[in-house]
């Protein structure tokens, strides 16, 4: 193999993906010890409370066991030929008025077309037209049953980039 561009350990790649389930499920908790402490508010309110903390439990969970599945499903390595990349501002956070960046590797490895979503610091040094072997985590979810065969994908859980043989790119 060549040149590594980009490395990073399973836990910093999926660092977001279980930070996002132990957030919920530590405001599930939160709200659950407020209903159950909080004796002044009327029943209606501490019901309701729980309710909602029950809710938040199960999606932190759900959204944990996606991620596990992920990460214990192993890393996929292609080898991509990267076509163009781009910088994109988009919309984030609540208001709507605050921007992020993303750095996207548009590339194809045989049939599939993939967008790897990168961070600065890999996105500079890759160059459009060069083969690239790249390892990624793919979403495991029971709700993106296709993610593995279709012809598009977009990919974000990027473990490593190298620099590959031009022959290993159809």
């Amino acid at each position: 193999m060549g040149t590594v561009i980009y490395s990073a350990s399973p836990l910093e790649t999926m660092f977001s993906f279980f930070m996002t389930p132990a957030l919920l499920v530590g405001l599930a908790v939160v709200g659950m010890l407020t209903a159950v402490l909080r004796k002044n508010q009327s029943t209606a309110i501490r019901i309701g409370l729980g309710l909602v903390s029950v809710f938040l439990m199960l999606v932190g969970f759900g959204t944990g066991l996606i991620a596990y599945r992920s990460l214990s499903s192993g890393a996929v390595t292609v080898a991509a030929r990267v076509n163009d990349k781009h910088i994109r501002q988009v919309s984030c956070g609540q208001d709507g008025d605050s921007t992020c960046t993303r750095y996207i590797l548009e590339t194809t490895s045989g049939d599939t077309n993939y967008d790897f979503f990168v961070t600065s610091q890999a996105y500079d040094p890759v160059q459009p037209g060069t083969c690239y072997q790249v390892s990624f985590y793919r979403s495991k979810s029971p709700l993106n049953a296709t993610a593995d065969t279709a012809a598009y994908q977009s990919i974000g859980a990027i473990s490593r980039i190298e620099v590959a043989d031009p022959a290993a790119c159809p």
